[in-house]
């Protein structure tokens, strides 16, 4: 997934979908692609029964919309594992839904677009330029006067060399969580994430045959690494504000 853009992207469950065939039909090729570098890399639970993982393999593609097989990155068939985890647990423990496994993805700088630091020094600077009028023995002397290269004063504050380029270090994590599908996820997810002080740089949403959802975000606001503490978070934030997550009672499909 790129996160250089912002993309929001939810299908509706396989189960309600008229595709008049498989789920996941028409991508046996990227599965075989995931299980042979799955075997590659000589990852245990893949190698010691490749027979029996080849068909976890296939329902989990099968449960899914074609969409997930469009979104994979092949490049990281670890996450196809990651992902089969984070169902399976959403499926087995219910006490524990929703589902969340947050991880760090890197750090990147970017230039920072708001106006707000500008601001911040056009006020400092006229109020210098206020004190240097008033502390003046010519009392006609005029804010034009007090400005270097006797620039008009909206001139000087605007002027390119006194706002260089502010940078920030964006630290980037992925969110991804499973929970029962249900009207509106992609929304309440969204507020969730928001609650925690989160930016959604990225979001998919996927719900299964069997009446789950797998949801992936890229995210930033969280400004260090560690990731202990952003999980405790998001688990305090859902059972405070967002109880409804954990709530398998409606999962009606509606319009997401």
């Amino acid at each position: 997934m790129e996160d250089d853009d912002i993309e929001e992207s939810s299908w509706p469950s396989a189960a309600t979908a008229n595709r008049g065939g498989s789920s996941g039909g028409g991508y046996t090729d990227i599965r075989k692609e995931i299980l042979d570098r799955l075997m590659a890399k000589g990852i245990e639970e893949v190698v010691s029964d490749p027979s029996a993982f080849s068909e976890q393999l296939h329902w989990h593609f099968e449960r899914l919309p074609a969409s997930y097989s469009i979104d994979l990155d092949v490049d990281k068939p670890e996450d196809v594992l990651l992902h089969c985890r984070i169902l399976d647990e959403c499926a087995n423990n219910p006490d524990k839904r929703p589902i969340f496994h947050v991880r760090f993805l890197k750090r990147r700088q970017t230039e920072f677009r708001g106006s707000e630091p500008n601001e911040r020094m056009m006020e400092d600077l006229s109020l210098e330029t206020r004190n240097v009028v008033d502390d003046s023995e010519d009392s006609s002397a005029s804010l034009e006067d007090c400005c270097i290269w006797n620039l008009p004063l909206g001139e000087y504050f605007t002027s390119s060399c006194y706002f260089p380029p502010v940078w920030r270090d964006i630290v980037i994590h992925e969110i991804i969580v499973s929970s029962i599908a249900k009207p509106k996820l992609l929304a309440e997810l969204s507020a969730l994430l928001s609650a925690v002080g989160l930016n959604i740089r990225e979001a998919h949403v996927f719900s299964t045959t069997d009446g789950f959802c797998l949801g992936a975000f890229v995210v930033d606001g969280w400004g260090i690494e560690e990731t202990d503490d952003l999980l405790q978070k998001l688990k305090e934030t859902t059972a405070r504000s967002h109880a409804s997550l954990s709530n398998p009672t409606n999962s009606a499909r509606e319009d997401w």
